[in-house]
């Protein structure tokens, strides 16, 4: 399902490939649209994302490394032959949008030149299914040039298990309450564990003779 060579499969020790939002765009998309530049570009591998799980996407990085999120070239994928509208339906789930969509922009000229999309992951069906904690960044290219190839680039990334799966693109009243219920729920039991030693302390000392 790829359609780019890589040069090497695990990274380098100290290795880190974080790229700006401005860079991903205007030179590792742009040249992925233009073609011929595989050498340059191979470090970011042509997957179908919906084709796949979330879980599985990491395997087919290009570069295999410690690194929380990793980044693919995909062609636009239709929910149908005669419609605009995108399809993101994998087979135990799918990738819901969530929050406003931002504009990216080259700093030398102030051009647009992409928007990105936060998405996160559902399993299940709609109206059903069970958020993740799999975040993936859609950006959608807004220049234009003749001859181009037509791709979007996505970078993925897990939250760890026990956060709440939002982003920064998100900023709807759902997303703050889980965050407000699990500081709450933190504080809830730290509370209840000081409460416990506080409690038990004296008798402990007592035990000890130091009483």
């Amino acid at each position: 399902m790829t359609g780019s060579t890589t040069p090497f499969r695990s990274a380098p020790v100290g290795y880190g490939f974080h790229p700006t939002d401005e860079e991903l765009v205007n030179h590792f998309l742009k040249l992925k649209m233009i073609g011929g530049h595989d050498h340059v570009v191979s470090t970011i591998a042509e997957v179908n994302v919906c084709a796949y799980e979330p879980w599985e996407l990491p395997g087919l990085s290009a570069i295999q490394s410690n690194d929380p999120e990793c980044y693919f070239f995909s062609r636009r994928n239709y929910k149908y032959s005669n419609s605009q509208r995108a399809n993101r339906t994998t087979g135990a789930g799918y990738w819901k949008g969530t929050g406003r969509d931002r504009t990216i922009t080259a700093k030398s000229t102030g051009e647009q030149i992409a928007t990105k999309k936060t998405l996160v992951f559902y399993t299940g069906r709609v109206p059903n299914g069970v958020k993740t904690n799999w975040i993936m960044h859609e950006y959608n290219p807004t220049f234009s040039f003749p001859n181009k190839r037509d791709f979007i680039l996505y970078k993925l990334k897990k939250n760890p298990d026990d956060l709440p799966a939002f982003d920064e693109g998100e900023s709807s009243a759902s997303n703050v309450d889980e965050a407000l219920n699990y500081e709450h729920n933190w504080n809830h039991s730290m509370g209840l564990t000081r409460e416990i030693i506080t409690s038990t302390l004296p008798y402990a000392l007592q035990i000890n003779g130091n009483v």
